[in-house]
């Protein structure tokens, strides 16, 4: 008797999750046309530097077949420096691209919490890339603050890929 119950649940556990559809990513088919892109090669890529107004990503990428080895550093540009203490939350995103620039797949690859601006987060990740993915692009979102008792101020950033474009 609870041997058939078992296999029954066992049964509609495989039912219910078996008949899904592949999970589809929040930036799944995104454009990442007017984002710095960089071209996937076999091989080991030199020091590299992605930069933008308020991070700057200093990494290194190898790719063998499909295994993609990314190490690296993520710290703030001076722009934010000047204007705010630190970073309650930020998620900086590896973003993987078809040939059309649009994105295949993504993860993120580091995360700063309550962190301040002049500290640096390192990663280190080894991934599966699609055979499709020609090229990746890096992209953030966070939130920065400054705790300043006169003035304190919070503002949301991001540099993502356009989910409608």
């Amino acid at each position: 008797m609870i041997k058939n119950r078992l296999l029954a649940l066992g049964l509609l556990v495989v039912f219910l999750f078996g008949c899904q559809p592949l999970p589809i990513t929040h930036y799944s088919g995104a454009s990442a046309v007017d984002m710095d892109v960089v071209s996937l090669l076999t091989g080991q890529h030199e020091k590299q530097r992605w930069q933008d107004i308020y991070v700057t990503v200093d990494y290194t990428l190898e790719q063998i077949g499909e295994v993609v080895d990314i190490e690296g550093v993520l710290t703030f540009s001076q722009h934010p420096r000047g204007m705010y203490t630190h970073v309650p939350d930020l998620k900086l995103k590896l973003f993987f691209l078809d040939k059309d620039l649009r994105v295949i797949n993504y993860l993120d690859v580091a995360r700063t919490l309550s962190t301040s601006l002049e500290d640096e987060t390192r990663f280190k990740k080894t991934l599966q890339v699609a055979p499709q993915a020609v090229a990746f692009t890096f992209g953030y979102e966070g939130r920065l603050y400054d705790s300043d008792p006169e003035r304190p101020t919070s503002d949301i950033i991001w540099k993502l890929p356009k989910r409608n474009g």
